[in-house]
């Protein structure tokens, strides 16, 4: 049955909003948090925590009320029907997942997906840190997707930051590169300031998609963000269906360029740049500012934080090989 949390005479403001159904006990646990809309291009993040979620076997535990903190003309709840022709209204919460630890002494796992919230980001921020102090939170990883000048062929470029330097020598040795980018941020980076206001480990890791390729889920940029997120951290994840439904895209995006000698000739010059930018020095990532999270590359993005995907199919929209290649352009 479901219960609200009581509020606790330390965090009565936060907790209210939140509904637990049930209280794991958990211990020395990693929580990895994604968000749907803006900071999710190509929905690499939200695909990667729930592509965590069906293979973990995790289950959800808690949910935060949405009224508060969602302008719901800009983040819009469903309508379902249920049972032939009852309906009801799905609404856009944060949902808490948990994975526990199979063997003595491992790690538990926290997912946390949810839409970027509209209003109130502090509260919301220390709703969310309420509930994770509670798991007993020891790390927080957050993720995102950004449409970018990059190829569909060749290694995807993962961005990155962390605020501890053994997990900034970590970042760097499986490949995540970093960014200088400055401008409008998003909800990770109240999230990760907040980490640093109470000496939480943080880090975060952004997957970039080709701006020219619109078809969502992005499951190459997908496979290679978890794929990182999963070396990072010793994840113990198949991966194997993800790196599928990516070749697949990317033959499904090369009959497209065939089609589109314009085009076809642009992502030529972009793959060109691309090389030359490889061949070159990387830069050191940093600890300097945490404020300055490298998760902030972020461009607007076209992807609705609205769409959602039946468990059941979500690789299916890349098993055919003859359908339209109408996400290229």
């Amino acid at each position: 049955m479901t219960v609200r949390a009581a509020a606790q005479e330390s965090e009565p403001s936060a907790m209210q909003y939140v509904t637990f159904h049930e209280t794991p006990e958990l211990q020395n646990t990693l929580v990895i948090a994604a968000f749907t809309g803006w900071p999710d291009a190509g929905d690499v993040a939200s695909a990667t925590v729930r592509h965590l979620i069906r293979k973990l076997g995790a289950r959800k535990f808690a949910e935060i009320d949405p009224e508060p903190f969602y302008d719901f003309t800009q983040t819009r709840p469903h309508t379902v029907t249920t049972q032939g022709t009852q309906r009801s209204l799905a609404w856009p919460t944060g949902e808490f997942y948990v994975a526990q630890a199979t063997e003595e002494g491992g790690r538990d796992l926290v997912l946390f997906l949810a839409p970027e919230p509209q209003l109130l980001w502090k509260t919301y921020a220390a709703t969310v840190f309420a509930v994770l102090e509670r798991c007993q939170m020891t790390q927080l990883v957050t993720l995102g997707g950004t449409y970018d000048s990059v190829p569909h062929t060749g290694a995807v470029m993962v961005s990155g930051s962390a605020s501890e330097p053994d997990l900034v020598q970590r970042l760097e040795t499986i490949g995540v590169v970093a960014s200088g980018y400055e401008g409008p941020t998003s909800i990770h980076s109240v999230f990760l300031t907040t980490c640093a206001t109470r000496s939480i480990p943080a880090t975060s890791l952004w997957g970039h998609a080709p701006h020219y390729v619109q078809a969502v889920p992005n499951w190459k940029v997908t496979h290679a963000l978890l794929q990182r997120l999963a070396r990072l951290f010793l994840i113990d994840v198949d991966l194997e269906e993800l790196r599928a439904a990516g070749a697949t895209l990317e033959r499904r995006v090369e009959r497209a360029l065939a089609r589109d000698p314009e085009l076809r000739e642009y992502v030529r010059e972009l793959q060109e740049q691309h090389e030359v930018v490889a061949a070159l020095p990387p830069e050191p990532l940093t600890t300097d500012d945490v404020m300055r999270e490298l998760e902030e590359i972020l461009r607007p993005s076209a992807v609705s934080d609205e769409d959602e995907e039946d468990e059941d199919d979500e690789y299916d929209e890349y098993d055919d090989e003859d359908e339209d290649d109408d996400e290229v352009g």
